[in-house]
């Protein structure tokens, strides 16, 4: 793939300079990629890599299209070697026959899969899906080769389409950069411009969001900043009882539950629970956790893990908000999923939040770095019901309207038989960032569960209180 990205530089594909774009913005790099037209094997080798990607995503689509023109060869190419009918969008109806937008054979209800070269904004894409599901197709995901990285891939999640890059421009940058094509000033130029330059698809640029340190600022400076009410209530109720402890009560008996829940109560922020877990779960159970968290003034999370289709979400989601503030979610299904919680969100009374799990504690886990950006730029998109992240990195996102949720901590670092990894609670907040600190056995397994949750409470505000000051 970097001599991939070196040949594209060879041929002029990629251009550095002062480029007018399509969107009305100048740029220092301009991707041409219909030259390739001229360099047949380089165009064969392009149109082979998005085949494969696409196989290796898993689409499955009925029918593929190129959007005019750039894309058009290359969506030849992969439908030829896959075996899947194209249909080509023209940008304007004929004036005479057919007078179709749409050409080519398809049936309502069959899902076409779009192929790109270069998005920028994701306008472009935008466009010929609106003509395809104007015609009946189903649109939800489209291969590019080249994502610009200027806001193209939020644009097209906002319209229920996922994008499946294959370079980025960073990616690109660092490439050539490292094989002496680019010098670092031309880079660091280039990326000030990426940063600065985030466009909707009309051309206007996004606003700037200000620059907050997450990690040095107090809960009750941050409740203002966001966009969730459920984070806001409970970044609330963190600096009021001063606790960002949360106690996961894994167990498999309600009345055990209810039993560690009222000795723990007094000392944390949140209780999570497991609630598939529990052998003897019924709606008395329900009740009886919501009246202690208001009698011990704290919050539920049911750790659920969601990671289905959007209407089967919305019915869990549903459920487990009838008596839980917050419920955890693996972003495996994309954004169909989360409109399913937000559209079960809006029948109940006092809202609630999702907690994307980004990464885990357990050794190793399947998630890679790539998974965990996506996750974090979906919290962002729907962050007016994302409270935050499940995560072990402070890196892992810097809005301070979202909230770090960590699990894996103990008294003292180390690990189980089964591969979780701990860390103790300074680590924790100090190093891993840390907002909300997740400790199940070392608590709810002590002698004295109420006295040591005590105790992990001061050790972990105090830290908290150091982090703050630095």
């Amino acid at each position: 793939m970097e001599e991939l990205c070196v040949k594209l530089c060879e041929v002029g594909a990629l251009k550095f300079g002062n480029f007018k774009m399509k969107v009305g913005v100048n740029s220092p790099v301009y991707f041409d990629l219909r030259i390739i037209t001229s360099y047949p094997k380089l165009i064969e080798e392009l149109s082979e890599i998005v085949r494969k990607h696409t196989q290796k995503l898993g689409i499955d689509c009925s029918v593929i299209c190129g959007v005019p023109y750039t894309a058009l060869p290359i969506a030849t190419l992969v439908s030829v070697k896959s075996n899947i009918p194209m249909l080509v969008r023209r940008k304007e109806p004929k004036k005479y026959g057919t007078m179709k937008i749409i050409e080519g054979i398809y049936s309502e209800g069959e899902t076409c899969l779009i192929v790109e070269d270069v998005v920028t904004s994701g306008g472009s894409i935008l466009e010929t899906a609106a003509d395809l599901r104007k015609d009946g197709l189903i649109v939800s995901d489209v291969v590019v080769i080249i994502d610009r990285e200027q806001g193209g891939e939020h644009n097209l999640i906002k319209n229920g389409i996922k994008m499946h890059s294959i370079f980025t421009l960073s990616k690109i940058l660092e490439v050539l950069l490292r094989k002496g094509k680019l010098d670092q000033t031309t880079v660091e130029n280039i990326k000030k411009y990426i940063e600065e330059n985030q466009i909707f698809p009309d051309g206007k640029h996004m606003p700037k969001v200000p620059s907050f340190n997450r990690l040095t600022m107090k809960y009750q400076d941050r409740i203002s900043l966001a966009s969730c009410g459920a984070s806001r209530k409970l970044l609330a109720l963190m600096d009021k009882k001063m606790t960002n402890l949360c106690v996961a009560v894994d167990v498999t008996l309600s009345s055990e539950l209810l039993k560690i829940v009222d000795l723990v109560g007094p000392f944390v922020c949140l209780i999570k629970t497991h609630y598939d877990a529990v052998t003897d779960w019924s709606e008395n159970a329900e009740s009886s956790i919501k009246e202690a968290a208001i009698k011990h003034d704290f919050l539920i999370m049911e750790d659920r893990k969601l990671g289905d289709i959007g209407n089967t979400v919305k019915l869990q989601s549903k459920k487990v908000f009838s008596w839980a503030s917050f419920v955890t979610m693996h972003s495996v299904a994309g954004c169909s999923a989360l409109q399913g919680a937000q559209e079960a969100l809006q029948s109940v009374p006092n809202g609630g939040g999702i907690v994307l799990v980004s990464q885990l504690s357990s050794k190793d886990n399947l998630i890679t770095n790539h998974y965990t950006k996506a996750t974090t730029d979906l919290g962002t998109d729907y962050k007016e019901i994302v409270a935050g992240f499940v995560c072990q990195d402070h890196s892992t996102f810097s809005d301070p309207g979202f909230l770090q949720f960590t699990p894996g901590v103990g008294s003292k670092s180390g690990g189980d038989s089964l591969g979780q990894q701990y860390s103790t609670p300074e680590e924790a907040v100090l190093k891993k960032g840390a907002d909300i600190v997740i400790v199940g056995r070392a608590i709810c397994q002590s002698p004295d569960p109420s006295r040591t949750a005590e105790e992990f409470k001061e050790k972990l505000w105090s830290a908290y209180k150091k982090r703050v000051m630095q």
